[in-house]
């Protein structure tokens, strides 16, 4: 069985579990009330727009996390909303396993000792280069091992 069919196998059974399914369900639920498709994606907006303020470095502002405060107390009030958003959790946290055991035995890229040996035979490598230009080499002593050399060959 080649790789690729193995995920297809494992795409399969995830959309066949009950998580899945449940996350369906409720998603179905909350997406044929308008109220309810409104306040989900207000609330998906509003929290990836608060992400990015704080991975852009600002702080959240009062009015901010007002409406964020509001609009979660909303949501505890709609069960759909607030049950598809649990299902959602939970789907995304399998995934998120399934991902962790599929790459923890995984070795890819350089593993970080090595990444630190790397830049020290830099370092060691421009030292060197460092040294040989501070011995301010005379040309034509230079010039005559070349000649030297070629000669031998």
């Amino acid at each position: 069985m080649s790789v690729y069919d193995s995920a297809r196998r494992l795409q399969r059974k995830l959309k066949n579990s009950e998580q899945y399914q449940n996350y369906q369900e409720l998603r179905k639920k909350v997406m044929e009330k308008k109220g309810s498709k409104k306040m989900l994606l207000d609330y998906q907006n509003l929290m990836m727009e608060m992400q990015n303020k704080q991975l852009s470095g600002e702080k959240l502002d009062e009015a901010d996390q007002e409406k964020l405060k509001n609009l979660q107390t909303f949501i505890e009030l709609n069960n759909n909303v607030k049950k598809y958003l649990e299902a959602e959790y939970t789907l995304s946290k399998t995934i998120s396993d399934i991902q962790r055991i599929i790459f923890s035995d995984l070795e890819m890229g350089i593993p970080e000792e090595d990444k630190s040996d790397s830049d020290k035979s830099e370092t060691t490598a421009a030292e060197k280069s460092d040294s040989r230009s501070d011995k301010h080499e005379d040309p034509e002593n230079s010039e005559s091992a070349e000649a030297t050399d070629s000669t031998e060959k």
